[in-house]
């Protein structure tokens, strides 16, 4: 009797063992390997967008899912890796459309879209665990990465929730997340994870660039060692390096020149690859009456990340900026946090500022365009892109020159997640009215006050539910 009951006991766990391995079985990624140029795809450029080239190859998110639709491998296809090829224009040809990664591509962070390092592609995917309901972990998210041709899909790290931000280098992944940088190994069998730093107040990764120098680094903020002391440090850290403070808001970095016996607080504005360094842009500020070192300031770190007091920037006094655009050493096009627009003069210590679009414009500046005779903004203002000339070249540099905005592109387009990129000449979107399916426009083909050459042209591939859905949607327009 005691023998069967064993028995019986040891069936049930090994049943009760079976029913838990139904919700978290891993998927099968097995896949044949698209056809692939492989010596087409060492040339990338947009990453991090809904888009982004590799060669003459685009690899693109095909439409905007939603978390909450089957993400099984393989049976995705809106929401899906798809990649084509592109014309001499950089147009693409949409008859050379095919999946690459058959799973659902999804994040909250603006941040955190494709990315190709080597040859892989990185982006983030909904879980397909379970929880004891049966039901699809969605709000979880998991890192993962393909080859370019479709084979040896990978999970790297799984996430309890979108919040992550992370940035893909050459061997690793750095992120951040609840005030912790890590760094993950992508050489190592079980991607080990490592923490870097705790108690981290601001992260700043540097930029996705063709240009890899110093690619691998996070600038952060922490408060100082000292808990009696008022001021902060700026660290900086290469993935698979070893931490670093580069600039102490106190005498250990400013010396004689410092403004204010408490030192200073520091936050992180940007960084900006400029030639063969990184150019740190960062606010700073006092607790004094005065706040005499209050403004936005730049420093250009070499390989060495080693800060010099001397060669620090200043960009006006008392007022902070939120994002700079160098078009030189002495030249910025800047907006503070009203959304106006300037441009600055650098002359020695003098800094001379002009609004180049007011704060009741509401622009959004989505990319600075240096030309033969001068500079262009492209900026959003109520969801539509308006190309307007600002600047003229000059001996000197550069005089405002500030001519009427025509509109580019006013298609609609999905901002839940990622909104309009730009590669090359084209833009790429989640077209609202077409079910979120990836639509493009090249910009070089759109004249002035022509409504039609504005227009945006399918890339998706659409799935046959929603082909079957918007026949019956234009069926019942018709006849109402």
């Amino acid at each position: 009797m005691k023998k069967t009951l064993v028995i019986i006991a040891v069936v049930c766990v090994a049943a009760m063992c079976a029913a838990l391995l139904v919700g978290c079985q891993p998927e099968n990624y097995k896949a044949d390997a698209v056809a692939t140029d492989w010596q087409n795809v060492s040339t990338v450029t947009s990453n991090n967008g809904l888009a982004v080239r590799a060669g003459n190859y685009l690899y693109y998110i095909n439409g905007y899912a939603g978390n909450t639709v089957d993400n099984a491998f393989g049976e995705v296809q809106k929401g899906a890796i798809y990649r084509v090829e592109l014309d001499a224009a950089g147009n693409p040809k949409r008859e050379t459309n095919v999946c690459i990664v058959p799973k659902n591509v999804y994040n909250t962070v603006q941040t955190s879209g494709l990315v190709i390092r080597g040859e892989y592609i990185y982006y983030s995917s909904p879980s397909v665990d379970k929880n004891s309901k049966g039901e699809a972990k969605t709000a979880e998210m998991w890192l993962m990465r393909t080859k370019l041709d479709g084979t040896g899909t990978q999970v790297i790290k799984e996430f309890s929730d979108y919040t992550a931000v992370y940035k893909i280098t050459d061997g690793y992944v750095l992120y951040y997340l609840n005030s912790e940088l890590h760094q993950i190994d992508l050489n190592a069998k079980k991607f080990d994870d490592k923490l870097i730093a705790d108690k981290v107040t601001a992260c700043k990764f540097t930029d996705y660039s063709a240009d890899a120098f110093l690619n691998d680094t996070a600038f952060y903020v922490k408060a100082s060692e000292v808990e009696t002391d008022t001021h902060n440090v700026i660290w900086a850290y290469r993935a698979g390096g070893e931490a670093k403070s580069v600039i102490v808001g106190n005498s250990t970095s400013y010396g004689d020149s410092l403004e204010n016996a408490k030192g200073y607080t520091l936050s992180l504005v940007q960084t900006s690859l400029i030639d063969n360094k990184i150019r740190l842009i960062y606010d700073k500020t006092d607790s004094g009456a005065n706040t005499k070192s209050k403004g936005t300031y730049s420093f250009d770190f070499s390989s060495d990340l080693t800060f010099d007091k001397n060669k620090e920037v200043r960009y006006g006094y008392g007022i902070q900026h939120a994002s700079l655009y160098f078009l030189g050493d002495n030249d910025v096009i800047a907006t503070d946090a009203s959304k106006n627009v300037y441009y600055l003069h650098l002359d020695g210590e003098t800094v001379t500022k002009e609004v180049l679009i007011p704060s009741d414009k509401s622009a959004t500046i989505f990319e600075v365009v240096p030309t033969d005779t001068g500079v262009d903004l492209l900026y959003t203002a109520s969801s539509v892109l308006y190309r307007i000339h600002v600047l003229d070249k000059t001996e000197g540099g550069y005089a405002s020159a500030i001519r009427t905005a025509s509109i580019v592109f006013d298609g609609k387009y999905n901002t839940t997640w990622l909104g309009l990129d730009k590669v090359g000449d084209v833009i790429y979107y989640f077209n609202t009215d077409v079910k979120d399916y990836t639509y493009y426009l090249n910009l070089s083909a759109v004249k002035d006050r022509d409504v039609d050459s504005r227009t945006g042209k399918l890339l998706s591939k659409f799935t046959n539910a929603d082909t079957i859905a918007m026949l019956e949607g234009a069926e019942e327009e018709a006849a109402a």
